[in-house]
């Protein structure tokens, strides 16, 4: 009987075809693999981009929104931001009066608020707003449930120890105060029947400025204590593409009742790279409207935020 015998060669590797062939397909799944990826990337950080100047904003409209709503309204001034002096129909307007096309001019923000802080910090507030009429004498003003010296001890930490000094009240009940011939925001640059400063003792508040020198002065049973105006400034730092950039400022801690401006009160950096400010006094609420430009290589994109302030 005859055998056939069968030979099996063992090959190793690749033909040169073959291996040609890998190498193709291997180019054409890196070339789609990294165009992916670069735009997955570029996706993320355009994403984050985005993200982070959209909380800046939010958080910096906040902090206005906060402040604003323990607001004095008779106070509220729109003001050029290049000045610090308060001439009506010059370098500032009441917020209801800037004339139109002047916007830009007056693109400055500034009020009093009243003291929330002694109010609410404990649980039984520091200055309590009732004035009892009855027990009370002109310019010595009995607030039968107030604690002031509490109140002088929240102040005095509030201005880092420095001492708040000389706070003041405002009498609710009358809607507008006139100076002359115009109505409105006399508060924040003039004390005739607005506002009122005073000393703190006890249960007493004792008024020392105003109109308590010619005896003209408005009473109410309702008062709101206050002890600093504050202000949101934009200031010019740069240009994009013809579009104007500020840096926003907030100012606090000063008393326009004593005479005192902008030049006298302490600022915080509150958002950089703003390109829009707007704000509005409506019947009983305010809306502000801040824009902010965020630069991702040579794109740049915007990101605004709006919000009513009502009470």
């Amino acid at each position: 009987m005859k055998h056939r015998k069968f030979y099996f060669t063992q090959r190793y590797g690749f033909t040169m075809v073959e291996a040609i062939f890998v190498i193709v397909i291997l180019g054409i799944v890196a070339s789609v693999g990294s165009s992916i990826i670069v735009k997955v990337y570029e996706s993320y950080i355009m994403e984050k981009a985005i993200h982070n100047a959209s909380a800046k904003t939010e958080l910096a409209i906040n902090q206005i929104a906060n402040r604003l709503v323990y607001r004095i309204d008779q106070s509220m001034l729109a003001r050029d931001p290049t000045t610090t002096v308060y001439t009506y129909g010059t370098t500032v307007y009441p917020i209801r009066e800037v004339p139109l096309g002047s916007v830009d001019t007056y693109r400055g923000l500034e009020w009093i608020g009243y003291d929330n802080d002694g109010f609410s910090a404990s649980s039984s507030p520091a200055w309590s707003g009732f004035v009892d009429l009855n027990a009370s004498s002109y310019g010595s003003l009995i607030s039968t449930a107030s604690n002031f010296a509490s109140e002088n001890t929240i102040l005095n930490n509030l201005a880092g120890g420095g001492g708040a000094g000389n706070p003041a009240i405002y009498f609710l009940g009358e809607s507008e105060y006139k100076n002359g011939s115009f109505y409105d925001a006399m508060c924040m640059y003039n004390n005739t029947g607005c506002i009122f400063p005073v000393t703190l003792s006890g249960n007493t508040l004792t008024i020392t400025g105003g109109d308590i020198a010619t005896g003209q002065m408005i009473y109410t049973e309702m008062y709101q204590l206050v002890a600093s105006a504050y202000a949101v400034i934009p200031v010019v730092t740069t240009a994009v593409n013809g579009v104007p950039l500020w840096d926003l400022r907030f100012y606090y801690n000063y008393q326009p009742w004593l005479g005192q401006t902008l030049a006298n009160a302490s600022s915080s950096l509150l958002l950089k790279n703003v390109s829009v400010f707007r704000f509005k006094h409506e019947i009983n609420s305010v809306r502000i409207k801040l824009c902010t430009l965020e630069q991702i290589g040579d794109t740049h994109i915007s990101i605004c935020k709006e919000k009513a302030v009502i009470r």
